[in-house]
């Protein structure tokens, strides 16, 4: 293709369906939840080697999309998302099913307890269908675990499907899922909707319900009652977050964590994006960048200028943020994680043994320095919302990883944590941003922009993407991936 290009990359693109679409069909009659669910069976019986699942949940799925048949037949509401078939990151609990975090210390868990945001999905009508593979504990920028194995890239053989909520979104991209439900720490929903070229959205810390995820306070691994994480830079920034073949889904799903109604817009609606001003940056002060992208993101800044009110470029965006969150990450000790390996830890893989007991060893007086220095970044750095509506730029400096993790930068190699240095960044300032792809690399593999707001501007994140969405598919060219 050629390089001055940008290419759409946009779910709709495909011949799958999202999840608006699938309910629709559902509420309609034009199809059943349980018709719907045996597609998405079949397609997960295609793909056995896929590995995105720890476990899969037909019979229960099949007797929840059976109930939403007859409510429909009754004309009872079924929900926004009826028969919408649901996966869950293997690190939120679901009564009855694994809970394992990846972890061999765990294999065979069964939660108790079903988590807020599970529970409000289903009762809007979605079908869980299983859970899906993860890192040990979440930690990795690719999906591999002692208990689900390396999940691979449906679309994208040869790359990774991402981490840590790889095995969501391998799910959503191959069609088994239509709706995914991950977490984000410094990355993990906004890098694997990348890696496979679907959406995500990592909402403003606190705004959806994030009782159940594991391990949560004082180790809680699924059973009895959950308490919030205890660590403060992890209960302060993981968020609880949907994946999904589009940008109105993801806002469906929002809609559904906060009671609010579907569909309804609750901010700037009408004006985007005329009235919006935007501030961009190519992520090069966050970490190493492809010449590519730097180039694909600055086109996608002057094809856009038209359009937006002001479009400003801040070369160092959210710099600050990011170093003091690769402070304050290793320091804050990680005293949840610390009790959940208690009495396992020859089950635990040494490399994370080794973050988490070294997390706990922090000198108090180095922490609240960090802790200091990451609040005074994170005031400096929302200083750009003064005079910006959105904020743009990469989810990382290239694209998806090959298998073992190692992402190639113009001959320089980089992995791990590394990959997500942009992605960090907006973490640490709090601020709700969707990950929307817009491009493909040389490779032909997706680029994705987060569409970032202020803190509690979700709605705006959201109304800019889905006009983003709209425009790179209408007025650049189609990739033929």
């Amino acid at each position: 293709m050629p390089d001055d290009s940008l290419q759409g990359t946009g779910p709709l693109e495909t011949a799958l369906r999202d999840a608006t679409a699938l309910a629709f069909a559902v509420r309609t009659g034009e199809a059943s939840a349980e018709s719907v669910l045996a597609e998405a069976r079949s397609r997960a019986d295609a793909a056995p080697a896929l590995c995105a699942f720890i476990q899969e949940d037909w019979d229960g799925a099949a007797l929840a999309a059976r109930e939403v048949d007859r409510r429909r037949d009754r004309g009872k509401d079924v929900g926004p998302l009826a028969g919408v078939p649901l996966s869950v990151k293997d690190v939120i609990a679901v009564a009855g099913l694994q809970v394992t975090g990846g972890s061999a210390a765990y294999a065979g868990n069964i939660a108790s307890f079903t988590a807020t945001a599970v529970r409000r999905l289903q009762e809007a009508g979605a079908v869980v269908i299983g859970k899906t593979n993860c890192p040990e504990f979440a930690f990795g920028a690719v999906t591999e675990s002692a208990v689900g194995g390396r999940t691979l890239n449906p679309r994208f053989p040869g790359a990774t499907a991402g981490g840590s909520s790889g095995g969501e979104a391998a799910a959503v991209a191959a069609g088994i899922s239509a709706l995914g439900l991950g977490t984000d720490y410094g990355g993990s929903l906004r890098w694997p909707a990348q890696c496979v070229g679907i959406t995500a959205l990592r909402p403003t810390p606190r705004s959806v319900p994030d009782l159940g995820i594991v391990p949560g306070a004082g180790g809680w691994y699924g059973g009895g009652k959950p308490s919030p994480p205890g660590a403060r830079l992890q209960a302060a920034t993981q968020v609880i977050g949907p994946l999904a073949r589009s940008v109105r889904d993801l806002r469906t799903a929002l809609a559904v964590f906060t009671d609010r109604r579907p569909g309804v817009r609750t901010s700037l609606a009408g004006i985007v994006p005329g009235n919006v001003a935007v501030a961009w940056s190519d992520g090069s002060a966050l970490g190493p960048v492809r010449r590519e992208v730097s180039e694909k993101i600055a086109l996608l800044a002057v094809q856009i200028a038209p359009e937006v009110r002001t479009l400003t470029h801040v070369p160092d965006l959210f710099a600050g943020s990011l170093t003091a969150y690769n402070r304050l990450r290793p320091v804050d000790p990680m005293i949840d994680h610390a009790a959940a390996v208690a009495g396992h830890e020859h089950l635990i893989l040494p490399a994370n043994l080794d973050v988490i007991q070294r997390s706990m060893q922090t000198d108090a007086g180095e922490l609240e320095a960090a802790v200091a220095e990451s609040e005074q970044a994170r005031r400096r750095e929302l200083a750009v919302f003064d005079t910006a509506d959105i904020v743009l730029l990469p989810v990382a400096g290239g694209p998806a990883c090959d298998v073992s993790g190692k992402l190639d930068i113009d001959g320089q190699s980089i992995f791990g944590w590394d990959i997500m240095g942009q992605c960090r960044a907006v973490t640490m300032v709090g601020a709700p941003v969707v990950s929307l792809p817009v491009a493909f690399s040389s490779e032909g593999l997706p680029l994705s922009v987060q569409v970032v707001a202020r803190p509690g501007a979700d709605a705006l994140a959201l109304d800019f993407a889905e006009w983003l969405e709209g425009f790179t598919r209408l007025n650049l060219p189609v990739s033929r991936q």
